[in-house]
């Protein structure tokens, strides 16, 4: 739990860090912006990791290793291992830390609105 909040802690520094830079001011405008960005970007990383590592694109890798390689190099091509197994790490810290930011942005817009 600590692991996770530090890390929230980080994404937090880096998001006021890119609107001080970007922007050359702190508002809550230009922090909406900039996490919605973050939080969603996160958010479809964990998610092309989830469509990945659950082999939909194992069937079309494979295919596509037979149709552009010759026949006397099948056998190596056959032997490599699918995009599944290549991406074997977990994918809900990603969504996660990117749902826990784009919550934040929507207290942050709660906020603005209010």
């Amino acid at each position: 739990m600590k692991k996770k909040l530090l890390v929230f802690l980080i994404f937090q520094l880096i998001i006021v860090s890119i609107v001080f830079l970007y922007y050359r001011e702190l508002e809550l405008t230009p922090y909406i912006n900039v996490s919605f960005f973050v939080g969603g970007l996160l958010i479809f990383i964990g998610l092309l990791i989830y469509v990945v590592s659950n082999g939909f694109f194992d069937i079309f890798t494979m295919s596509m290793r037979k149709v552009f390689t010759f026949k006397r190099n099948l056998v190596d091509t056959e032997s490599m291992r699918s995009p599944s197994e290549l991406l074997d790490f977990p994918y809900v810290p990603f969504f996660q830390l990117g749902g826990s930011i784009l919550l934040f942005m929507g207290l942050a817009l709660l906020f603005y609105f209010v």
